[in-house]
């Protein structure tokens, strides 16, 4: 996976491709946008789960363009698997491991070079909100811009502030209202 580690590097450094620890690094534009209203983290019905679908398609497509070429990064535990998460597809690739220093273990990777486009990933997006996959983002290969759903939200990593301040305006009524933007 050389290219996903030359693109990734290109634009976030020597991070891992882990949302928790891209909001880490100082200096990093990033915004959190709720998935529900009041800071529900989980659909209890139709109405709820249509709703989170229809944030995460906006800030995909608002993050990493209609049909953009991406990659798709996957990431478990080494050694490790939460009964409830589904099994990947693709097997994490053992090159693509990241020390967890606060929890004492390793994150692997699984990688593949993807064109976002919601109707493909209406299943995933749905794993992700219910807790039911492992941490998952889309880096834009060519910007580096990066979504990363989660059960609960979206963390968002545009290129510049001036892209977190629009994004904010635009999607204002699906911020946190924490200072800290949690």
């Amino acid at each position: 996976m050389l290219a996903f580690e030359s693109d990734w590097s290109r634009f976030h450094g020597d991070t891992p491709p882990l949302a928790f620890m891209l909001i880490e690094v100082a200096g990093k534009p990033w915004v959190r946008f709720h998935a529900l209203a009041d800071s529900v983290r989980y659909a209890e019905t139709d109405e709820e789960r249509g709703e989170i679908r229809r944030r995460a398609i906006t800030l995909a497509n608002d993050t990493l363009g209609r049909n953009a070429e991406c990659w798709l990064v996957q990431c478990r535990i080494e050694g490790y698997s939460k009964p409830y998460w589904k099994p990947l597809e693709t097997n994490p690739d053992p090159g693509l491991r990241f020390r967890d220093d606060d929890d004492d273990f390793h994150w692997v990777a699984s990688v593949s070079c993807v064109f976002w486009r919601e109707e493909v990933f209406n299943d995933l997006l749905k794993d992700v909100a219910d807790d039911a996959t492992g941490p998952t983002l889309w880096c834009n290969r060519q910007t580096g811009k990066v979504f990363a759903p989660y059960d609960g939200g979206f963390d968002i990593f545009p290129t510049s502030t001036a892209e977190v301040v629009e994004l904010k305006e635009r999607h204002k009524a699906w911020l946190s209202v924490e200072p800290s933007g949690l």
